[in-house]
């Protein structure tokens, strides 16, 4: 009698187990948040070009050039967000303040791969910063 409640209760530890796994299934599929465009840009960007992004940040002052406003991009491009342009400088392709392609001034955390490409993460957190700053360009007043 003793080995078949030994054998029962192996069989509800398993159980137990099993539905334990089954439960924690959907948390540990549960993808990373999506990037936080305005958290990346306190993060990496204010610095330089300040909260709001008018160039106007705590190191603007010991830098050799003044950071642009990025709030006037779209203004400075005939009314049009340059998305692409914006793009190749987050990632350190077009400015050379921000550091070479190699080592962009943020490190790993928007660099591209050594092929030219974005790894995924990092081309979500690129698509969330550019997203921010389309997002806080200035409107010409009418």
């Amino acid at each position: 009698m003793t080995h078949s409640c030994t054998g029962t209760f192996a069989r509800h530890r398993l159980m137990l187990a099993a539905l334990s796994l089954l439960a924690a299934a959907p948390l540990m599929a549960q993808p990373a948040p999506a990037p936080d465009g305005p958290a990346l840009f306190r993060a990496h960007c204010a610095s330089c070009h300040g909260a709001q992004g008018t160039g106007s940040g705590p190191m603007a002052p010991a830098l050799r050039r003044v950071p642009p406003d990025v709030t006037l991009l779209s203004q400075r491009n005939g009314g049009v967000f340059p998305e692409a342009r914006v793009r190749r400088i987050i990632d350190g392709r077009d400015v050379e303040s921000h550091g070479s392609r190699d080592m962009p001034v943020w490190g790993e955390e928007l660099k591209l791969t050594g092929d030219g490409a974005h790894a995924p993460s990092v081309g979500a957190r690129i698509d969330a910063l550019t997203r921010f700053i389309a997002s806080i360009q200035q409107r010409r007043a009418q």
